[in-house]
């Protein structure tokens, strides 16, 4: 492990990190009709290939970080997905809300 381990490590905390805010709002609304599936989509494939990259060259902290993130987006994935399912006041009095 190289010296500066701690700097890649503080990255991948800092970029990880600014996912979390988005999260604990979906969380607070219960509701994402406006928020994309394909973005968290992509960026969770993305970032699964980038993990078997890294596990391949033995990298600890890309595969830490790898791993956060990909945690972090299923999450958001998540999210999205079961409020969209969910019935919203929101969409019953705006119809133009409703997604198929």
């Amino acid at each position: 492990m190289t010296p500066f381990w701690w700097m890649g490590s503080a990255g991948f905390l800092a970029i990880e990190a600014s996912y979390v805010p988005q999260i604990a709002r979906l969380h607070r609304l219960k509701r994402a009709e406006e928020m994309s599936y394909f973005f968290p989509l992509l960026n969770v494939i993305g970032r699964l290939l980038a993990l078997a990259y890294s596990v391949t060259e033995h990298n600890d902290v890309f595969v830490s970080g790898f791993v956060l993130g990909i945690t972090l987006r299923v999450i958001l994935l998540a999210q999205v997905w079961l409020y969209r399912r969910k019935p919203s006041p929101i969409r019953a009095s705006r119809p133009e809300l409703v997604t198929t």
